[in-house]
């Protein structure tokens, strides 16, 4: 009997560049975070409520313009968007919470909005002043281990040095033990480990690692 083996598309023969996103990318930026990030979606959104999540984001990301993109890049590979990463700093401000608490009160409801940015926000991080704070390292599965992910943290380094920032900080599950490893051979290292029970209940990791590397 002959059985039928997927087989993972390989991406077509061509090279990639990074460039800073911009509001056309926006729909495509959230189809790498959908994959990469089920989890998180899943625990914010719902376990069904990843598509009606994704465009909750995109109607936040639109009502604040450029600003909601700031320090995002994407990698393209063919014209197509494969991955993205975030570079945050203290001078980059927070996000306005009111513009997109409206959009996602218009998308999911008043009930499905309050839980979702309460979902988020048990992932924020107080960024320091001397801080570039990395989020959202993610490749889609057919595109990865093209050194994709590793070039998206070189970029995000090469910024932070410009901004003058003296180390790069990220969080990562404890459980992800192939992003650790990636950023473990980029030079990050462990620093501490925050536990909350809220994240294990609404995302399944209870664990999150702080990992840092010096820039000075």
């Amino acid at each position: 009997m002959n059985i039928a083996i997927p087989v993972t598309p390989k991406p077509p023969q061509s090279t990639f560049q990074i460039r800073s996103a911009v509001i056309d990318d926006i729909d495509a930026i959230l189809t790498v975070h959908r994959e990469a990030f089920a989890d998180k979606f899943g625990g914010a959104f719902g376990h069904n409520g990843s598509v009606r999540g994704a465009a909750a984001l995109s109607a936040a990301w639109r009502r604040q313009g450029a600003q909601a993109l700031r320090g995002m890049y994407v990698a393209e590979w063919g014209g197509k968007i494969v991955g993205t990463t975030t570079l945050r700093t203290w001078e980059m401000g927070h996000e306005d919470s009111s513009t997109a608490e409206l959009a996602f009160q218009q998308v999911l409801g008043l009930w499905g909005a309050t839980r979702s940015i309460f979902a988020l926000s048990l992932l924020d991080h107080r960024i320091e002043r001397h801080e570039g704070f990395i989020t959202d390292v993610a490749v889609l599965m057919p595109y990865r281990r093209h050194g994709i992910a590793r070039q998206l943290l070189v970029h995000a380094e090469e910024e932070a040095k410009r901004r003058r920032k003296q180390f790069l900080g990220l969080y990562v599950s404890a459980a992800n033990d192939g992003a650790r490893t990636l950023y473990k051979r980029f030079g990050f290292s462990d620093i501490r480990v925050r536990r909350s029970w809220l994240a294990r209940l609404i995302f399944g990791q209870r664990s999150w690692v702080y990992m840092r590397k010096n820039l000075a």
